[in-house]
């Protein structure tokens, strides 16, 4: 099964508090993912006040660490420019690929700690892809987001609900939800879909603002 997973990270200002546990996680989340089974690849797009590739379709073997010399946080949260261009940028490169050459499975991650402040892309034309790609590709969305209503903001881009997850702004809520990420998409490569995050990624969230 090849599996092709597209993360979507948020680099403003406000990530830098948690700056060196987002990398950590990131680094993590690659690691683990190196020990399943199956073909993956990996895209990272960082965004802040602009929207940078930062890497496309790398196998995740050789997918490059992030660090303190490619993870900078500064500016402000263009989130809706961000999702559109991965999501049209990724469709685009599928579509130039031979059919037996594409992913099985493609899963978008969206990571931001703000709402969005920056963009010129309207949240309508975000929902517009976001939907299409669900419904005529089966491809899946997971949100997580800090300092705010993630499921509010997510239904607003047309992700389900229980594909958001309420992160904590702390070391420990960005290594949670890095955990529990990696654990929807080795969900992904075993079984065909990433699942719902559940229970357990939710009492993670919690118990990281009980800390």
């Amino acid at each position: 099964m090849k599996t092709h997973v597209t993360f979507v990270l948020d680099s403003s200002g406000s990530m830098s508090t948690i700056r060196e546990d987002t990398i950590g996680g990131y680094n993590t989340f690659l690691k683990d993912q190196q020990d399943e089974d199956g073909t993956a690849t990996v895209s990272l797009y960082d965004f802040n006040t602009h929207v940078d590739l930062v890497y496309e379709t790398s196998p995740i073997e050789e997918a490059p660490e992030l660090g303190n010399d490619n993870y900078t946080p500064s500016g402000q949260t263009a989130l809706h420019d961000a999702i559109y261009r991965a999501v049209t940028e990724m469709a685009d490169h599928f579509a130039a690929m031979d059919v037996e050459e594409r992913p099985d499975n493609t899963i978008v991650v969206i990571l931001t700690d703000g709402k969005e402040n920056a963009s010129e892309t309207p949240q309508a034309r975000v929902r517009e892809q976001i939907e299409y790609r669900q419904k005529e590709f089966n491809w899946e969305f997971l949100f997580i987001g800090a300092n705010q209503d993630a499921a509010l903001t997510a239904g607003g881009m047309g992700i389900d609900a229980d594909h958001s997850l309420n992160m904590a702004h702390s070391g420990e809520g960005a290594e949670a939800a890095y955990e529990s990420t990696s654990d929807r998409i080795s969900n992904s490569r075993r079984e065909g879909t990433t699942g719902e995050f559940n229970a357990t990624d939710r009492d993670k969230q919690d118990d990281a603002r009980d800390s």
